[in-house]
């Protein structure tokens, strides 16, 4: 029987580690000791490969039943009043495969990054990216308490917005990268909105505690968190950032929109099924909202022509998929569903390019193209109907312009304020440089100047 405190240890040391490496970079760039690719790839190697072994161990010792899931408290950062941040830290057999998935997937995009961005003058900046996504998922992996879960979830949103906008010197790579914060900052607050109300109402942040708070509580917050879910998850109507994301390295967009990133969305509902058990009308939103987001990515990834978008669609409709099964209450189907698409979806984006190189020495053995998918559509459907349903996914159900539509509305709200501030400024500073003209100064005899 492997002892608490051993446990305990090993979790700390294996939160740690990430944390370490990400200093050393820091130091390192700050004070211009820049490290080689090699040591990077050499430092990275060893912290993930420890965070991998002792992942197994809790994974494979929770999922046999050796140990029971245990906590580390390691303080209260920050205490005001009646609210207190605390550094408490839970591992049970969900958070532990999330942990796995995280060091065994990071480790490996890591190491096919050594060769895909060799010389690349963004090397140290994608390995220190990678480092601060390591954090924000073990964060959220392994939090007790949904006030730090919020801090992960903002790391894993900055590092994604970082990444998408990889290629700096090109305008497209940037302005994506600002619609993906966009949109993860519009459904964070719909989490942060919920964290503040539970405190609010029954005084703690606890995720063990949200069987035991009243229904209506329940009802509310799990509204909130449900909205604050969606962005990172590209359920709809978020989903237009997702394929303008395809921009960042391919490394990127394996590990982030094809794996764990866009899992973390389905991952958090799992943890905070209590709330959602208490009120079926949350259940059905979930199912709802699942059910159209799945339709969507199916019939715009159908249409696409070019693989990672395809992929990333593909991403997407799984993800659907597995809100229908949290909002169906088939948690336990959801988080190996998680498991397997994950796994196998960083696989099909980090072998995107291979994966074309073969279909042409097919087509070229073949003679011919392959047999279509999707023949069961065409016979369910008109062809009025098919031709309708073609044009709309070519317009991505026109989410698109929709968004341009909004943000656009929004825009001119904030430049209205800002001009309004701006002229009450120049109004005051005009106000107060006047004041001072009129004011009489004395001089040093008493002699009254004007």
């Amino acid at each position: 029987m492997i002892s608490t405190e051993f446990l305990q240890g090993l979790l700390g040391l294996t939160l740690a580690l990430p944390l370490l490496s990400l200093l050393i970079l820091t130091i390192g760039i700050s004070f211009g000791f820049n490290l080689t690719e090699r040591r990077i790839h050499q430092l990275l190697g060893v912290e993930l490969s420890l965070g991998l072994l002792s992942a197994s161990l809790f994974f494979i010792s929770l999922l046999c039943g050796w140990i029971e899931p245990f906590s580390v408290d390691l303080g209260t950062l920050i205490a005001a009043g009646s609210y207190d941040f605390g550094l408490v830290f839970h591992l049970d057999i969900l958070g532990a495969m999330f942990l796995w998935l995280t060091m065994a997937l990071v480790g490996l995009v890591g190491a096919f990054s050594a060769n895909y961005l060799h010389q690349d003058e963004g090397f140290i900046r994608f390995y220190w990216l990678l480092l601060a996504f390591v954090i924000g998922l073990e964060i959220i992996a392994t939090a007790e308490r949904l006030d730090l879960v919020f801090v992960g979830w903002e790391l894993l949103g900055i590092s994604s917005a970082l990444l998408i906008a990889y290629f700096i010197r090109r305008k497209g790579p940037v302005e994506n990268g600002l619609r993906a914060f966009a949109a993860y900052r519009i459904t964070d607050v719909g989490l942060l909105c919920g964290i503040v109300t539970l405190h609010h109402l029954s005084h703690t942040t606890s995720i063990s505690a949200l069987a035991r708070i009243d229904s209506t509580t329940a009802l509310m917050v799990g509204g909130f968190f449900v909205f604050g879910a969606m962005g990172k998850g590209a359920i709809v109507p978020f989903t237009p950032w997702l394929p303008r994301a395809m921009e960042g390295p391919t490394p990127s967009s394996a590990i982030f929109y094809g794996a764990l990133s866009i899992h973390a969305s389905p991952f958090l509902l799992l943890r905070l099924a209590p709330l959602f058990d208490q009120h079926l009308v949350l259940r059905e939103i979930i199912f709802t909202l699942g059910i159209i987001t799945a339709i969507h990515a199916s019939m715009v990834g159908r249409v696409q022509n070019d693989i990672k978008c395809s992929l990333a669609y593909a991403a997407v409709a799984q993800v659907g998929v597995m809100w229908m099964f949290i909002g169906l209450g088939f948690y336990k189907i959801a988080a190996f569903h998680l498991f397997g698409h994950t796994v196998i979806r960083t696989w099909q984006l980090l072998r995107s390019p291979s994966i074309l190189h073969e279909r042409h020495q097919l087509l070229n053995l073949l003679g011919k193209d392959l047999n279509p998918t999707g023949r069961h559509l065409e016979r369910l459907l008109p062809l009025s109907v098919q031709r309708w349903a073609y044009r709309v996914a070519l317009e991505r159900w026109y989410l698109n312009e929709l968004w341009d539509i909004v943000a656009g509305f929004f825009m001119s709200i904030l430049k209205t304020i800002d001009r309004v501030d701006r002229r009450w400024s120049s109004f005051m500073e005009s106000e107060s440089a006047g004041y001072q003209e009129e004011k009489p100064q004395k001089t040093l005899t008493g002699v009254i100047k004007k």
